[in-house]
Parts: C-alpha cells; sequence; structure tokens
C-alpha cells in the first residue's frame, strides 16, 4: 500500500470512528506512518482527504453492487445477496458505520457540501437499485427502492450501535418479505 493510499485508509478509519472534527491531521499523519508532505502532495488539506475518503467509499459500494451479478443471475437474488456482503462488512474489521451518514450527523445539515455528497451518493445507491428492481419485474421499482434502502441503511445503523452483524440478516428477511408482496409487471 502507497503512503497516499496509507494515509487514506487511516483517515476513513478515523473519521468513522472517531468523528471528523474530532480527528485532527497530526493524528490522522501519525497513525498513517507518513510525513505532513504525503498528506499535501496526494491531497492538498484535510477537506480535500476527506472528499478523497467519501470517493474511497462510495467506489467499495459501487463494487459491491457491480459485483452482485457475479453472485447470482436472478435480480431478486442479488438484492438479497447484498445484505450478505453487508453482513460481510459488518463483521470485519473495516466497518465503522456509514462514512456519508456519520459525516452529516457532524456537519451543519442545511448548506453543507458534505450533506450534497451525502445526498449524491445515496441517490446513486437508490438508483442501482431501482434498476435491480425493474429487472426483477416490480411495478413501482422506485417505491421499492426507497423501502429497501431504508432498510439497508437501517442494519448499518444497528450494526454500528450494537457491534453485532445480525442486522443485515433481519433485514434481509423483511426485505424477502417486502419482495413478495410487492407488485409484479
Amino acid at each position: 500500500m502507497s503512503p497516499g493510499q496509507r494515509l487514506l485508509e487511516t483517515a476513513r478509519r478515523l473519521f468513522c470512528r472517531e468523528g471528523i472534527h474530532a480527528t485532527g491531521v497530526a493524528r490522522i499523519l501519525t497513525e498513517a506512518g507518513v510525513a505532513r508532505r504525503t498528506l499535501y502532495e496526494n491531497y492538498g488539506s484535510k477537506d480535500n482527504l476527506l472528499k478523497a475518503a467519501f470517493e474511497h467509499e462510495a467506489q467499495m459500494w459501487f463494487q459491491w453492487l457491480d459485483d452482485l451479478p457475479r453472485r447470482a443471475s436472478d435480480p431478486e437474488q442479488q438484492l438479497l445477496i447484498l445484505f450478505d456482503v453487508l453482513q460481510e462488512w459488518f463483521s470485519s474489521d473495516r466497518f465503522f458505520g456509514c462514512l456519508f451518514t456519520n459525516a452529516v450527523a457532524e456537519h451543519e445539515k442545511e448548506s453543507s457540501w458534505v450533506r450534497d455528497l451525502a445526498l449524491a451518493h445515496f441517490s446513486e445507491v437508490q438508483r442501482r437499485i431501482v434498476v435491480l428492481a425493474g429487472a426483477a419485474g416490480l411495478v413501482d421499482p422506485q417505491a421499492f427502492a426507497r423501502q429497501f434502502c431504508l432498510l439497508v441503511d437501517g442494519a448499518i445503523a444497528i450494526a454500528m450501535v450494537t457491534r453485532k452483524s445480525d442486522s443485515a440478516d433481519t433485514a434481509r428477511t423483511i426485505a424477502h418479505c417486502l419482495l413478495e408482496h410487492a407488485a409484479r409487471a
């Protein structure tokens, strides 16, 4: 792992675990084992490092969603498998909650660039769920995606608070019920 990547991963972990405002640049540099120069050469500032952490988190999500067809051909199964992916994440040492949610909770809510980035991320995840719901033949993929994403976000919040991965199983069970009762085209 390059010094810039190590810096990014350390910052992402600390931002989620400790909070963005509570995590100073000096601590990130110390825990990453890199010089201040690495920050400025790779990111320029703490805000740019935070933006890179958001991009890293978003890419993780998009990779998970892009990999679903490899794990199952049926769109309904792909939707349910997402909860298996979440459970793996919850059980890993890389789980500290959702960086986007945590950041919005810390920042001013109305006119913050942090909120805008989080909203764009949530919208893109929901758009991808809409596509899967449509491929599954659901009549109202938009409504299903809103419900489904609420389950995902709830599972993340519960796993963060309880430090247990079983919220993914519970959310999967509820998602299965939603799919069973959803109107089909």
